[in-house]
């Protein structure tokens, strides 16, 4: 019973450390791409607000939800919509539209997404994690997050 258990447990933690790598170097490469288009320490600022404002305004309802919602589907959902507004990006740009504004509604859809998912994956865990295993994995995820956020600043450096 416990291997099947170990097993969920290291791929979902798994997942979410991906999902966060691919998230931050997105993130990253969206904040530094206006830096280098715009030159301009008030568009960065804006960025920054749009990738971090409606993570602090969502999250205080995101933790009300993942404890009256399936949390399940909420974390799939928070993914989806991150990786729609990202997928959605890429094409306008790819089709040539390429307003600065774009950047900062992706950013700011994608912190909505990130916003639901953080706490609803913080209130998971314990379903899936018995107790006495409980702390023990949260430092795991909270060391792969740490972990994510430093690697994944260095690894946009060193995209063209």
């Amino acid at each position: 019973m416990y291997k099947n258990r170990e097993k969920t447990i290291i791929l979902f933690l798994t997942s979410q450390t991906l999902s966060l790598f691919g998230s931050m170097l997105v993130q990253y490469a969206i904040t530094w791409y206006i830096a280098l288009q715009t030159q301009s320490g008030v568009m960065m600022t804006l960025s920054i607000i749009c990738g971090f404002l409606p993570v602090f305004l969502v999250t205080p309802f995101a933790g009300v939800w993942a404890d009256r919602y399936n949390r399940k589907k909420l974390i799939i959902l928070s993914d989806c919509l991150t990786a729609l507004a990202t997928l959605l990006l890429a094409v306008l740009f790819y089709l040539g539209y390429d307003a600065i504004w774009l950047l900062f509604a992706a950013s700011a859809i994608r912190a909505l997404g990130t916003g639901v998912q953080a706490p609803t994956v913080r209130a998971f865990l314990p379903q899936l994690v018995p107790e006495e295993k409980l702390a023990k994995v949260n430092a795991i995820n909270g060391s792969l997050q740490s972990l994510v956020m430093l690697v994944s600043e260095r690894v946009c450096l060193l995209l063209p």
